[in-house]
Formats: structure tokens, sequence, C-alpha cells
């Protein structure tokens, strides 16, 4: 089993891991806020980060790494060759053949080491295991396909693909669900269930920990705290965590504030003492032991009491009424496709017709690689139609919340990102967004690449909101997410409104959207979901 002893990680004077100790052992989910250090924790243990300090101990076990994205260097491998890198499988191969070519007796051993090893990983049988799990997964396209052109969801595929057959003895999975469709999440959740391999599992997908994982682990302010048990009773747990800390820190205040009232009663009948005329020396006396008694030892005592009372930093959950401001210019603010067909290459999608009426909340459907964010490329003109038109509204006013925009390449800080050198910005109100999406003023000078994932999508729908439109698109907007900010986005999504169009494989995301319509990308197929006459049904 894997220990991990006093393990501390420090980016310049911000310490992430502060000195945390556990053992992997069985199916274990990571949770934590956003920023929190659970994928800078998967990256040490699987050695792609190395200067920390403390000790990671594998006890001779492997250590499989599933990352957020195939980087673009490998573009132009196909999938079949992109997996057999990676796995080591080409290699592995080309010195089999080798030295098949070449035996002797000086490489027979080496030979026959080798072929033992290739026998115990079910070499033979490599492309068939490999087109059993892509069928599972739902991965439709050839394995000759270059990676350069599969969509996020299908190179989410080919990573966990990879990733089962290497073989590994512990799973370190890094938001596995990502831009998955609903089969393949069903298909991954049934193989991790059965499985047998030790796993360390960050998601924010509720559902999906639940059916995953028999217990928890929580990073927060650096450590690690362990509950032993599943993601359902964790979250139960919390919110009695939340109850019993709320009552704590009232208990707090309220003997703050019974103390400060003790004080200034006690620097009254001090001041009293002061000014009491005395008429005879037993007055005197009692006045002036009246006097020493209130300052000595009330005043004294209070101020003590005061000085010592820890009142504990407490996070309410509702600090503002928090919605996206739109904008109400009048004017036209429907989409409509008519006829569209987008794509490119040798892809197309199905001949797409449907009135974006404005203020309905549009689902977009379909497996991955149906062309759902070709769609929304050829929506926002980043992309020309093959045939037919994208009819926008004079008065639209687009937002989007995509994997392209939160992985923009910028190097200036989270302020003069939403900023972007405009005039009249209201920086209080921008310090309020922030603060309700659980970024702290300090992170304001933060550089926008230094921050993680899920906190980039936070700083994005900051600036959403300062940008006021009518025309929201969220592309997997709960990807990276932590859960107090996809519980903001359920809110949002159900107080918004302007038009929402919106992507998504979380199974409560699509619940709570609640959509009026769904456009099925697999067939083109339109389904009015709520007969009214705002759709003309």
């Amino acid at each position: 089993m894997m220990v991990i002893n006093n393990l501390s990680f420090n980016i310049g004077a911000n310490k992430v891991l502060d000195n945390i100790s556990f053992v992997l052992n069985g199916k274990i989910g990571l949770v934590g806020k956003n920023g929190s250090g659970k994928s800078t924790l998967l990256k040490i243990i699987s050695n792609n980060i190395k200067e920390y300090k403390g000790n990671v101990d594998l006890n001779n076990e492997s250590v499989g790494y599933l990352c957020q994205e195939i980087p673009h260097i490998y573009d132009n491998m196909s999938i079949v060759e992109y997996i057999k890198y990676e796995t080591g499988f080409d290699v592995l191969e080309s010195k089999i053949h080798q030295l098949e070519t070449n035996l002797n007796e000086k490489n027979m051993e080496e030979y026959g080491d080798l072929l033992n090893y290739f026998l115990s990983i079910d070499g033979y049988n490599f492309n068939e295991n490999l087109n059993s799990i892509m069928i599972g997964l739902n991965l439709n396209s050839p394995m000759n396909t270059p990676i350069g052109i599969l969509s996020g969801g299908q190179k989410m595929k080919v990573l966990l693909a990879n990733l089962i057959l290497s073989n590994k003895d512990i799973l370190l999975l890094d938001e596995p669900t990502n831009n998955l469709d609903l089969s393949a999440i069903e298909w991954l959740e049934n193989y991790l269930k059965v499985s047998n391999k030790k796993m360390l599992v960050v998601s924010h997908d509720e559902q999906f920990l639940n059916n995953v994982v028999g217990k928890i682990f929580e990073l927060d302010n650096g450590t690690i705290k362990e509950y032993n048990m599943s993601y359902h009773d964790y979250l139960i747990t919390k919110e009695q965590e939340y109850k019993q800390q709320y009552e704590e820190y009232i208990k707090k205040i309220n003997e703050k504030n019974r103390l400060k009232r003790s004080l200034q009663k006690a620097k009254e009948w001090s001041n009293i003492g002061n000014s009491k005329k005395s008429h005879n020396d037993n007055d005197k006396i009692a006045n002036n032991y009246a006097k020493e008694r209130t300052n000595n030892s009330n005043i004294s005592k209070i101020n003590k009491q005061l000085d010592d009372l820890k009142i504990p930093s407490f996070e309410e959950k509702e600090k503002i009424n928090f919605f996206l401001n739109i904008d109400e210019s009048k004017g036209n603010k429907d989409i409509i496709l008519k006829d569209l067909v987008c794509g490119y290459d040798n892809f197309s999608t199905p001949i797409l017709n449907l009135n974006i009426v404005y203020g309905s909340k549009i689902q977009i459907t379909g497996k991955n690689g149906s062309g759902k964010t070709t769609l929304i490329n050829t929506i926002l003109g980043k992309i020309e139609p093959l045939n037919g038109n994208v009819i926008v509204g004079s008065a639209v006013k687009l937002g989007i919340i995509s994997q392209d925009t939160i992985n923009i390449n910028s190097k200036c800080t989270v302020i003069e990102y939403l900023t972007n050198k405009k005039d009249n910005i209201d920086l209080s109100l921008i310090f309020i967004l922030l603060d309700k999406f659980g970024i702290n003023y300090t992170d304001k000078d933060k550089i926008y690449n230094t921050l993680s994932p899920g906190e980039r999508t936070k700083v994005n729908l900051v600036k959403i909101a300062l940008d006021k439109i009518n025309v929201l698109i969220l592309d997997e907007v709960t990807n990276h997410l932590d859960k107090e900010a996809i519980d903001l986005i359920f809110k949002l999504i159900s107080l918004y409104n302007g038009t929402i169009i919106s992507i998504s494989h979380n199974r409560k995301y699509n619940e709570i959207l609640n959509s009026d319509v769904c456009l099925d990308m697999n067939d083109g197929l339109v389904k009015y979901k709520k007969y009214d006459n705002k759709f003309g049904r």
C-alpha cells in the first residue's frame, strides 16, 4: 500500500500542502475547494512534481495518472499510436521483434523475460482489448484517427483507455468524468466499482463519487482530514459540522458582546466612584475600595477575557444575493438556426433547424464527437457554416464559458484580466463577486496562468457577470468546479432571465437546468419539453 509521510509543498510563499500524512488503501475520493492542492497532490504522487518535502512510499506498486488533457505535440499521432507510445507497448513490440530476427544464445534470456512480460499484459490481445474499452466508452472514431481532431470528450476517453491498458496498481484520477457523455460515465463507474485496484479520485461529480468510492479525503488549508464514509454521508456530516460551527460562532459573538457590555458597565462604576463626593472618612475609604476593585479586578479581568476569546473565521454560505445581470437593451434577442450544417474536413452535423427564443433554456445533447462544441463555435462565428445560416438578433450580447475560455494563455493578473483596461470599472463589485465564488481578495494579484482550472472558471463567471450579457452559453461549465461553486451555478441558472444555451453531461446540472428545448446532435431532432405560447407550441 502507498504511504504518505509529512508531505509539504509550497508555491512561493503560499503553503499548498502542510505536513500531510495518510495511507492509500482502497477507493478514496479526494475533495476540497478549487486551489486547495488536489491536482498538486496527484502530480507529486505520480512524480510529475519532484520538488517537495516529505516522503512518498509506493512500496513497489506502480502508479497510473489521469491528467486533464493530451498535449498538442501528439496531435498528429493516431489514437492507437498514442496509446502504444504512452503505455510503452510500441517499444516492447519493437524490442521483441528485433530479438526474434536475430535470436542467439546471448540474447535468449532477455528475449524470454520480455516475452513473459508481454504475455503477462496480454500483449497478443492488445488491439482487441483496446477496441473493447473504446466500445465501452462509446468512442466510435477509428483507431487511426489523429488525436488533434478529436473532441474534448473523445480525448478524455483516449486518456482513460490508456490508463486502463497500462494496468497500474494505483490509479490517480483527476476529474475523470470531464466532458464524458453519459454512457461513457456509466461504463467507467461500473468498471471502477468492480476493479480491485487502489485509487485516489478527484471529482466534483456527486453521483460518480457516490457510485465509486467508499472513503473521503478532504483537503483544506494545506491539511487533510479523513472521513471513513460514502460521499453522500460525507456531505451530511459536513452540513452537521457547518451547523455546529455556526452555533459556536454565534455563541462566541454573543459572549464577546456580553463582555463588552460588562466592560462598559465596570468603567461606568469606576467613573461614579471617582466622581462621588465623600462626606466622611468611611465614605472615602469605601469609594476608594470600589474604585480599586472595579479598575484592577473587573476591567482587567474582562479585558483579558476579550483577549482570550478566539472567534474562528466563519464563512457564511449566503454573503450576498448574487445573480447575473443581463443587458436589457431593446431589440431582437432571438437566434435562428436555419437549415444549418456545421463541421470541418470530413465531419458534418445533421441539418439543424431551431428558433432559440429569448429567455429560453436550450440543452444540446449528443455523444462525444457529435458536434456540440462545433455548433457553439458556429453560433459564435468562429466557424463558417457548411450550409444554411445562423441568424443572430441585433440586440444579442453573447457570453460563453468553455474549455477554450478558461484555458486562455494569459500572463496578466486576475484583476487585470477582469478589467481589461476598461474605464469606470466598479472594483468593489469585482471583489464582491470574486469573494462569492470563494476567491480571496489577496488572489486578485495572482497571475491568471497560475490558477487552477476551477479557479479560472470562477474568474470567467465573474467576467460574464460584469459584461451583462443576455445570451449565456455554458459548455461543460461544471468541469473542475468545487461543490460550493457548482451549487452557486445551480442557483444562477435557475434565476437567470436571459437565454441559456447549455452543453453538460453532469446529471444533476441537467436536472436543475430544466430546459425548455432539447437539441439532439446525434440526429438533429428538436424536442420541446414545455408546451406554451413562448415557443410557439
